[in-house]
């Protein structure tokens, strides 16, 4: 099978959509011939400026034109590059043409202002051409319902997957539990993400933080995407700002934590969590998860197998499950990260997304 994979989201360039994109091309390259059309992102991790937005259009437009004919499936990255799409059913018919969509670039029109009116009409008008593409692949069933939602058909949902450390074994989990609970005065919970107040950062550190066990602290990393949600999140003393943060000390913070947790509100502000691939990430790097009940997290999250769901805004449900995680021996915590990689092994790999993705083409 010949696969072209046509994509805007591309390293440096830092984001869910992003790494989807680098991790099912490696991956449908162990099943087929993937060539790779894709726009880089900037060398600071920004995505690329518009100009270079428009100029991979004409590019892309071309190589469909030239080279389309020669493929039995091509994939598009995102919704936006619909027109693609259409334009590929027209200059290279044969091919299975595959879109997948990740919530936001679905509702995207939802928000208010001139930007996303233009968007809800370019939706409107792509819905009508739809038949230009095979199969949508939606990267959760929240996002595929949502796909519905807005009129397209033959949606199928194909969960995300992650990439276990190459070092994940027994071994390092009991280390990571020891770790995790050795001194109190150390003890901390993880919240990795965006600072934007759908993510619920500032309402757990109010709400959830101030009836958990004194001194533990909540390290906060990720983009203060909002400085009031980080202002709110930060009135709390035991509240510590990390910033952004490489790989490598991400990974020591998720093994470390006592809890890492992902406590998203569900909040209409225009934007969705498609899937939750920060809950894979957690689990799969040694750290206990608790995260809302919302969205696509519940297609990330096996609830009491890869991690713990709580309902979204309810103080008493976090408490609850937070400080029973927090009373867990080395040994508890050990035993459940090894069945819970067991399991993200066999359910939620980059292999298996990319053989259920290319089986959609057939």
């Amino acid at each position: 099978m010949r696969v072209l994979f046509v994509t805007r989201k591309w390293p440096p360039a830092v984001g869910g959509m992003e790494l989807y994109s680098r991790e099912i091309a490696a991956a449908m390259s162990r099943y087929a011939n993937v060539d790779v059309e894709a726009l880089p992102g900037r060398p600071d991790g920004r995505p690329p400026a518009a100009g270079a937005l428009i100029w991979f259009f004409v590019r892309a437009a071309f190589v469909l034109a030239v080279r389309g004919r020669r493929y039995d499936v091509i994939h598009f990255g995102d919704f936006v590059l619909f027109p693609l799409t259409v334009w590929a059913a027209i200059v290279a018919p044969r091919p299975r043409k595959l879109v997948t969509v990740h919530g936001l670039d679905l509702i995207y029109g939802r928000r208010k202002g001139v930007k996303p009116f233009l968007y809800r009409s370019y939706v409107s008008v792509a819905r009508a051409f739809q038949r230009a593409a095979h199969c949508f692949v939606a990267n959760s069933s929240a996002t595929a319902a949502v796909a519905k939602e807005v009129g397209l058909r033959r949606v199928e949902a194909v969960p995300l997957g992650v990439a276990l450390p190459e070092d994940a074994s027994a071994p390092t989990a009991q280390d990571a539990a020891r770790r995790a609970i050795a001194r109190e005065k150390d003890r901390y919970i993880l919240f990795v993400g965006r600072i934007v107040p759908r993510k619920g950062v500032s309402w757990f550190a109010q709400n959830v933080m101030p009836n958990l066990p004194e001194g533990l602290k909540l390290k906060i990393v990720g983009a203060a995407w909002d400085k009031k949600e980080l202002g709110r999140a930060t009135e709390n003393p035991q509240t510590e700002y990390l910033g952004r943060v490489d790989d490598d000390e991400l990974r020591r913070l998720r093994a470390g934590a006592a809890v890492t947790v992902m406590p998203n509100l569900d909040i209409d502000d225009g934007d969705m969590e498609g899937f939750g691939l920060a809950a894979l990430e957690a689990a799969a790097e040694g750290s206990l998860l608790v995260a809302s009940a919302v969205e696509g997290i519940v297609d990330a999250v096996i609830d009491g197998k890869t991690g713990f769901l709580a309902k979204g805004g309810d103080a008493d449900s976090w408490v609850e499950i937070v400080s029973k995680l927090l009373a867990w021996s080395p040994t508890e915590r050990a035993r459940f990260l090894d069945d819970a990689r067991e399991i993200i092994v066999t359910r939620y790999s980059w292999d298996g997304v990319a053989r259920q993705t290319l089986a959609l083409a057939a």
